[in-house]
This record gives C-alpha cells, sequence and structure tokens, in this order.
C-alpha cells in the first residue's frame, strides 16, 4: 500500500490544482471549444492562492511549468513557419507561462495582507493582461475573455473595455463559484458571501442587460461589396521566381471565378499579405534618393529600371481589373483591388514593407499601407543585424520596416482601414488606429485584415487569430474582412459575429456586404485607460497595504497537514512568500 508523507501531500496540493487550471483553460479554446469551462478554469489557481502555507521556488516553479506547457501547446502552430522558429516559439511559451506565476504569486500578496478575493483575482488577472498586451511589442491571443466569443450577448461590453472587460467578468464569476464552494462548506459567514451574490449577480445582470441593447441596436446602409479570396498556397521564407507568379496566377483564377459566380457587382477584391507580388513589389523612387550599392550601372539607369517596373505594376493591374470586369459586364467600370504585396522604397537607403496596397479602377495606386506593428523574429530580428559580423546569420525577409501609422482607403463611397497580419492578433493597435482616425474626423467604415497564416499549417493558432478579429471587430464597432491565405477568411459584422467564413485550407472566397455602422465605442474615444488603471491599482496594494496577521485567512487544508506543511516550509532556507 502506497502511503504518504506530509511533504508529498503538500507537493500534490500545488502539483494538482496549477495542472488542472490549464488543462481547463485549454479545454476551454480551441480546438475543443468548450466555452463553459472558462467560468471555472480559474477555481485551482484560486485554491493555490489562498493556501495559507508557504510557497517555496518550488512550488512557483511547478505553476510556471504547468503554464508553459499550455502556452507551448495552444501555440504550438508557430513553430512551423520555419526552424529557426522552434526557439521563438518555446522563449514565447515560457515567457507566457511567467504571468500566470506572477498571477498566483501578487494574488497571494494581496490575499494574505487582507485584500478580498473579490478584488485581488479580477484586477491582477487584467492587469497582467494589460502588460502582456504591450511588453515585448505585446500579443492579444488567448486572453482570458477570449473564451466567450461564441456567447455573443456576454461580449459585447468589449466596446466598453476591449478584451479586459470580458475577461475581468470571467474572472469575478470564478470567484463566486469558489466562495459558492466555500459557503457549502461553512468557511465564510453568510454576510461575506452575501456581498459576493450580489456584486456578481448585479454585475452578470447590467453586462447582459448591456449585451442585449448593442445586439438589438439596428445597423445602417449597405456599404461596398468586397470579394474576399482565400486559397491554401505553400509558403516559404525564400520562394523562387515561378513559384511567385503562380500563387499570383492561383489567386487571379479564384478572383475570377467569384466575379463569375457572383451575380451581384463586386466593388473590391481583397487578397491576402504579400500574395500580390509575383516578382513585381510596388516601387517608389524618392528625391533623395541614391544609387543602390549593388546596382551595376549608373542612376539614369537605375531610374529607368524604376520607371519599367512601376509601368509593368500597372499593366498588371490593368490585365487582372480588365479580366474581373469582363465577368460582371453590368459594371460601368473595373472593380478596385486592395491585395497584399511588398512596397519598396528607394531612398538614402533601401527600405522594404510588407503593404496593403489599393488600386483604383484606372488601375493606379490610390494609396498604400505599410504594416506597422512587426513580427518579431518573423519580420525583423532584435539587436543581431547591427552586431559586427552577425548580419549575416539574419535570414532572407527578415528586414521590413514599420510604417508610419493608419491610413484610409477609398472604395466608392465606402472608406477602409487596411490592418496586415498580426495587428490584429495586437488588439491594442487596431484600437489605437481607429483612436487616431476618430480624432481627426475621418472613421472608417470597414476594418481590412490581410494575413498569411499558411506559415502555421492547420493549427488552432488560426482559430485564436480569428478570435482577435472578432474582439477588435465590437471594440472599434466596424465590420472587419479578413483575406487570408490558408485562413482565416471570415466576414464579421459590427457585434463580433462571423457572418460568413471559409474553413482553414479551403480555396475560394467570400462575398462581404457589410452594413454601415456609425457608432464610436468608449475604447476608441478613450484607449485603454481603464485596463492601465489596473495596473496603477496593483503598484498602489503592493505598497501600502500591510500584511495581515497569521491565522486570519481561511485555511484550504486539513488542520493537521497545515501545521506540518508549515513547520517544514519555514525550515527551507529558499522559500518566499
Amino acid at each position: 500500500m502506497t502511503t504518504y508523507n506530509s511533504s508529498d501531500l503538500r507537493r500534490l496540493s500545488v502539483v494538482l490544482p496549477a495542472f488542472l487550471s490549464v488543462l481547463c483553460l485549454w479545454l476551454a479554446q480551441p480546438p475543443l471549444q468548450f466555452w463553459w469551462l472558462g467560468f471555472v478554469a480559474l477555481i485551482p489557481l484560486i485554491q493555490l492562492i489562498t493556501l495559507q502555507s508557504r510557497f517555496s521556488k518550488r512550488d512557483y516553479m511547478i505553476i510556471w511549468a504547468a503554464a508553459s506547457l499550455y502556452w507551448l501547446v495552444s501555440l504550438q502552430g508557430l513553430r512551423h513557419a520555419h526552424p529557426l522558429m522552434h526557439g521563438p516559439w518555446l522563449a514565447l511559451g515560457f515567457y507566457l507561462a511567467g504571468y500566470q506565476t506572477v498571477f498566483v504569486a501578487f494574488s497571494r500578496f494581496l490575499f494574505q495582507r487582507g485584500i478580498s478575493l473579490l478584488l485581488v483575482v479580477p484586477l491582477t488577472w487584467v492587469a497582467l493582461e494589460y502588460i502582456r498586451n504591450y511588453l515585448l511589442t505585446g500579443i492579444s491571443v488567448l486572453m482570458l475573455g477570449h473564451v466567450l466569443i461564441n456567447v455573443p450577448i456576454l461580449v459585447q461590453i468589449a466596446d466598453l473595455f476591449g478584451s479586459y472587460g470580458v475577461s475581468a467578468l470571467l474572472a469575478l464569476a470564478n470567484v463566486f463559484v469558489w466562495q459558492t464552494i466555500q459557503r457549502c462548506k461553512r468557511q465564510i459567514s453568510g454576510n461575506e458571501y452575501a456581498l459576493v451574490l450580489g456584486i456578481t449577480l448585479t454585475s452578470f445582470l447590467a453586462v447582459l442587460a448591456y449585451g442585449n441593447y448593442r445586439l438589438s441596436e439596428p445597423l445602417g446602409e449597405p456599404l461596398a461589396r468586397f470579394a474576399l479570396i482565400q486559397r491554401n498556397e505553400k509558403v516559404e521564407y525564400v520562394i523562387n521566381p515561378e513559384r511567385q507568379v503562380q500563387i499570383f496566377q492561383e489567386y487571379a483564377a479564384t478572383s475570377v471565378n467569384a466575379a463569375r459566380l457572383t451575380p451581384e457587382i463586386i466593388d473590391a477584391y481583397i487578397w491576402p499579405e504579400s500574395m500580390y507580388g509575383a516578382t513585381n513589389p510596388l516601387v517608389s523612387l524618392l528625391p533623395e534618393a541614391t544609387l543602390p550599392l549593388q546596382f551595376p550601372g549608373d542612376f539614369e539607369e537605375f531610374e529607368a529600371g524604376v520607371r519599367n517596373q512601376q509601368f509593368a505594376f500597372k499593366e498588371r493591374a490593368g490585365f487582372v481589373q480588365s479580366a474581373l470586369g469582363r465577368e460582371q459586364s453590368n459594371s460601368t467600370h473595373p472593380p478596385e483591388l486592395i491585395v497584399g504585396c511588398g512596397v519598396v522604397e528607394y531612398g538614402k537607403r533601401i527600405k522594404v514593407y510588407s503593404g496593403v496596397i489599393n488600386i483604383n479602377s484606372n488601375h493606379e495606386v490610390e494609396s498604400w499601407y505599410g504594416k506597422t506593428h512587426l513580427v518579431m523574429f518573423g519580420e525583423y530580428i532584435p539587436i543581431l543585424p547591427s552586431l559586427p559580423g552577425l548580419s549575416k546569420l539574419v535570414p532572407p525577409g527578415m528586414g521590413m520596416e514599420p510604417g508610419e501609422g493608419g491610413k484610409l482607403m477609398q472604395v466608392g463611397d465606402t472608406w477602409v482601414a487596411p490592418n496586415v497580419c498580426i495587428e490584429t492578433a495586437v488588439e491594442r493597435v487596431a484600437i489605437s488606429q481607429m483612436h487616431q482616425f476618430h480624432a481627426s474626423g475621418q472613421t472608417p467604415n470597414v476594418i481590412a485584415t490581410v494575413t498569411n497564416d499558411g506559415w502555421f499549417k492547420n493549427t488552432s493558432v488560426i482559430e485564436h487569430h480569428l478570435r482577435c478579429a472578432q474582439m477588435v471587430a465590437i471594440a472599434c464597432r466596424r465590420p472587419i474582412l479578413s483575406a487570408a491565405n490558408n485562413g482565416p477568411t471570415a466576414w464579421i459584422d459590427s457585434r463580433g459575429q462571423i457572418i460568413e467564413r471559409l474553413q482553414t485550407g479551403e480555396n475560394g472566397f467570400v462575398i462581404a456586404a457589410p452594413n454601415k455602422d456609425e457608432r464610436i465605442s468608449l475604447i476608441v474615444r478613450i484607449g485603454d485607460w481603464p485596463a492601465a488603471a489596473t495596473v496603477i491599482a496593483c503598484i498602489a496594494l503592493g505598497l501600502f497595504v500591510r500584511r495581515t496577521p497569521v491565522g486570519s485567512r481561511v485555511v484550504n487544508l486539513p488542520r493537521s497537514t497545515q501545521a506540518t506543511a508549515e513547520k517544514e516550509t519555514q525550515d527551507e532556507p529558499q522559500s518566499i512568500s
């Protein structure tokens, strides 16, 4: 018969909750999407927060290891992008696991100083989500609030506080379930439980009422009609010219097929990130341009070569647009193109952008947008290029320049704000651009995001990206039109609901006819300051609250086990609170 000493029992009291929590979090998100588990996923962590025995470094390492497993499994699709991405994938997983570890550690710190779980858990969780949306360029995937994206009535508060507000709601629900369990065990008083019940019930009734109100508001007049093109084209960092031309031709053929099969007039076609290049990016020659060192001729020859490339770009656009126009004879002019394509600027030095280009019905480049939020280790590598002798280690394609900021593109009477790839997966980027548009007095009618998620194969990373876009649609109160190589290609309305989408890996198109939404959300007006305030509140509480005397908090282990565990941990020289 196996026997366990008090040290083993104490270790299990950390191991089991740590791994149970990440299991619930993983099950609640894609691919399985058992969203209701979000209401209990934090309960094991709350158990750890309320344990009265001191935690050693080993205890926190257990929590960090469990969280690392969660992040590495959830984001394992990132490793498919390139053999060199295995290192960044591991680093990202270990880094993100630190947030759950800090959540337990700091929440224990506050709880032991007499701060109620009702405040500690939502406040600390949101503060850490805010920090990870900014620190090290930021990332919004797998925020707690994303669990509820398929419950529309509960996520409409994202137009007030972003995904942070939905995360706070779920954190509050977890505290309520925990306190209900404690009340059943008679470990909290009736008055304390009544307070928790009252606050939770009031919060959920308010959220339900607000969600019902927002969902019932009518939308405005129809906007332009867009064709979102998706193919499952294999991608690599270095693609030979023949393969680039083949990808372009496949997307052109799918666009023509969309025109042929759609009886209504299509105003614009949206192609995913980098799919329009075909060895001929958009090039421009700035007044201060100098002859590139790698060009063998003189400046006049170089200038003539740039003009020839610009002419070829326009000629190619005319060929595609004419073919599309012939399939819709009832249209009075060729459709416009909003396409993902590289942009090269020749100035004092060569600048390369991941761009979105708006080509009008006259085959002219109306405007272009350069991606502002680049992917670390995907489009640039920090520090390494500037180190002597090490710049040669940087793979091709990792020398991108960030764009100057948000741009607007016009399709008929519809104004479009383009985004590229990760910019919808970092929620603050799209919201910040909308805030700037609103401040300038001209807000877009739709957000068009072009991405190439073919890097991630058919993994759940694609679904996580789509969920981020849905939350951005609610926060900005604008439809999102997502065109992606391999997926997610979808038409999302301004309520965050998917009207139509293509499955991952499918070749085809979505015809999107969004409606105008003139609402300006609170978070677009004021930004994410409410979430930032949670960080300030945590810092203030950490600095000014005093520790509660030992024995005054709830005890969640059998008394004999607690007494033994406390004695053991006091003898451990490496232990920390």
